[in-house]
């Protein structure tokens, strides 16, 4: 079982997420906004990061490029997402996310690009 860190500003993404990652077998650590992504960390050492690229309190793809300086998540495997049209791969990627999944995201679709990031299923 592996611990993911959700990061999204929309509770119902957060929680349909969350209900996905469960289903697989996975513990769910929800987060809102940036802040409480901070606070999160702070004490939790997700396995894997899913990651809006729009919060209210401050851009995804900025939180990527800090948590790639941070010694303690340099390693975590990123996964962003987005509703965002055309899709911001290459930014994404330019941060430092292994991957960019488009909203609504599908159970399949996160089975997938968590198997891609290293993270296996049930």
């Amino acid at each position: 079982m592996a611990k993911i860190l959700v990061v999204d500003d929309e509770q119902l993404t957060v929680e349909m997420l969350s209900t996905f990652l469960r289903l697989i077998g996975h513990e769910a650590i929800p987060a809102l906004s940036a802040r409480q992504t901070w606070d999160k960390l702070a004490y939790e050492e997700p396995d894997l990061v899913l990651l809006d690229i729009m919060l209210p309190d401050d851009n995804g793809l900025d939180i990527c490029r800090k948590l790639r300086l941070n010694d303690a998540t340099r390693t975590v495997p990123i996964i962003m997402i987005s509703a965002h049209f055309p899709p911001m791969t290459a930014e994404a990627t330019d941060a430092g996310a292994n991957g960019y999944l488009m909203k609504p995201i599908k159970l399949d679709v996160l089975k997938n690009a968590l198997a891609d990031a290293g993270i296996t299923s049930q």
